[in-house]
């Protein structure tokens, strides 16, 4: 059974002060580490998620980074990071890892320690040691095996080369990568055999579509963060454009799509693409018909722009309540108001 991992990226692009002396945001680092410990795991039996925001656009919570790994409960979490001092240029150095001492998970404490033997000598900086903190990200649930790693000084004239570096940053996610397939006893995939219905990498299908295929999606669809919330069509995390894509992993019948190959993008639920559509022209008192799970809003405003999601509007049978700004309300009682949804 594959192993889960899940990675954060600490902050987000665009947060003032999280960034070099010279303009490089951390989260651009950290995405780079995270993207090459993606690829240094690829050949391995694993499904890998990021619970910040993948685009670096949006500043995701703590409290909701920790209610997102806790939702995918996985066998491992590391929270990618770098440090700073005094945000101007200094000569401290030094990469450290931490784990919670206060959740007394021995698995903790030997992860931080792989990864520690590892990430000075493939950087080339000071090695810090293994230190205890209860940070934020490191109280998700306790069965959760989690360590946070930082990886330099964004302000130091000594790491900043390192750091910005192609060759530092793949030490970096090298580390990391080594410690977590010792750690979890990580297994590479088996290869199919030339079996029918795989491909090279001995993978799942979905009806005729395979792991590392060409997707198309012809219609923007919701896409999720874990093929559970893409199932029960939950907290939906972007808007999944119509295009073409690389599929990236399978789940219970849940697609992952990319536009990078090798690298996993996010869950669609391919049962949301309707050919069709059965209510092109939605009037107040009429019948609508919602073919699949969809998010719904406590006003069309919020619907419009896929912010603060109050339900999942179960597939069904609907009246039409009210409509704006092209969103529709829809309920299953006449003359009585429901959830505001985005038809498209």
């Amino acid at each position: 059974m594959a192993k889960k991992i899940v990675l954060d990226v600490g902050h987000a692009a665009g947060i003032a002060g999280n960034k070099t002396p010279d303009g490089i945001y951390e989260w651009t680092l950290g995405n780079k580490v995270a993207l090459a410990i993606v690829k240094h795991l690829a050949d391995y039996d694993v499904v890998i998620s990021r619970v910040d925001d993948t685009t670096g656009k949006n500043d995701i919570s703590l409290a909701e980074r920790v209610s997102r790994v806790n939702r995918i409960m996985p066998d491992a979490f590391v929270s990618i990071h770098h440090n700073a001092f005094a945000s101007r240029w200094g000569s401290h150095t030094g990469v450290e890892v931490f784990y919670n001492a206060n959740r007394k998970n021995n698995a903790e404490k030997a992860l931080a320690n792989e990864i520690s033997a590892r990430l000075a000598p493939n950087t080339g900086l000071k090695n810090r040691g293994v230190k205890t903190a209860a940070f934020y990200v490191l109280t998700c649930n306790p069965k959760i095996i989690a360590v946070l790693a930082e990886g330099g000084f964004m302000d130091s004239t000594i790491d900043h080369p390192v750091i910005t570096s192609a060759k530092g940053q793949e030490g970096y996610a090298r580390a990391v990568s080594d410690a977590l397939i010792k750690q979890l006893k990580l297994v590479k995939k088996k290869p199919s055999g030339g079996t029918s219905g795989g491909t090279s990498g001995g993978t799942t299908t979905t009806g005729n579509v395979k792991i590392g295929d060409k997707y198309t999606l012809k219609a923007s669809i919701p896409g999720y963060y874990t093929a559970a919330d893409a199932k029960s069509g939950r907290d939906p995390r972007v808007r999944v454009s119509a295009g073409d894509y690389w599929v990236h992993n399978i789940a219970n019948g849940m697609i992952n799509n990319t536009k990078t190959k090798g690298f996993p993008g996010s869950w669609i639920n391919p049962e949301a693409v309707s050919t069709t559509n059965p209510n092109p022209n939605p009037v107040i008192g009429g019948k609508y018909t919602l073919k699949t799970n969809t998010p719904g809003f406590f006003t069309a405003a919020d619907a419009k722009a896929g912010k603060n999601q109050r339900v999942t509007v179960l597939a069904g049978e609907y009246i039409v309540f009210n409509i704006a700004n092209g969103m529709v309300n829809i309920t299953k009682t006449k003359g009585q108001p429901g959830s505001w949804i985005n038809p498209k």
